[in-house]
């Protein structure tokens, strides 16, 4: 048997409701998820796929990232120097 509460936010969650929470599953096993509310355009998935495959076709053009970094920060300081 699943038992949901549906809360517009977190703000919702007091104290009283985590006592009921535990008095009426005590020893039980619970499990607590969150849905957010958000979608991914479906432009940006798009991109993302594109983006995959043209990586996949060139893996020579994929940059390390620790090799990456070490570069760009190297660049920040002589900038900076």
């Amino acid at each position: 048997m699943n038992t949901t509460f549906h809360l517009s936010s977190a703000d919702e969650i007091n104290e009283d409701l985590i006592k009921s929470i535990k008095a009426a599953f005590k020893n039980k096993p619970i499990s607590v998820t969150i849905e957010e509310d958000f979608s991914i355009p479906e432009w940006q998935k798009e991109e993302v796929r594109r983006r995959a495959q043209y990586a996949k076709e060139n893996p020579e053009s994929l940059l390390d990232f620790d090799d990456f970094i070490e570069n760009f920060e190297k660049k920040l300081l002589d900038e900076k120097g």
